[in-house]
């Protein structure tokens, strides 16, 4: 697998990796994401350089965004960590997501970050045991607008 960082003219790619993950997430009734990310929420992470693509064999299998603060999930924390985001895979199940998963921590701790912090939607149970699996610990709950995202963050170099 190889991640390279998204450029203007992935956008489409993005997206696309974006509404796989999405049908899939409803294909087992997890109403988490929407069917095409609005591309305001998308568009400037890439700008920024923060958006990264997984290629396998040439094809993207992949995106995830990388972060060095997150004022809306993580306010008043210090600027000590990568935040990871929209972490998606186009075939879930092959472990590419924990591939990814594992590059953002390799990614965060090359840039200097002591820990790599991540939310995700606190009723969903499954995906919240995968990260502590992978040696995410939970530190608190957070509301924002209608949504409460579980925190959780992992301490790198560990």
């Amino acid at each position: 697998m190889r991640v390279r960082r998204a450029g203007p003219g992935d956008l489409e790619v993005v997206l696309a990796v974006l509404a796989d993950a999405a049908r899939w997430l409803k294909a087992r009734d997890i109403e988490q994401w929407p069917d095409r990310m609005p591309v305001e929420w998308v568009k400037p992470a890439i700008e920024r350089g923060e958006t990264w693509l997984a290629e396998v064999d040439g094809k993207t299998t992949g995106t995830l965004v990388v972060q060095w603060d997150d004022p809306i999930f993580w306010a008043g924390y210090p600027a000590d960590a990568g935040y990871l985001h929209r972490l998606a895979v186009r075939r879930p199940g092959t472990r590419q997501g924990g591939e990814l998963l594992q590059w953002a921590e390799r990614h965060s701790a090359g840039n200097g970050r002591s820990f790599l912090r991540l939310d995700c939607v606190a009723w969903n149970a499954r995906l919240r045991a995968y990260y502590e699996r992978a040696g995410y610990e939970h530190v608190g709950d957070v509301t924002v607008d209608k949504y409460t995202e579980a925190r959780y963050e992992k301490r790198l170099g560990a």
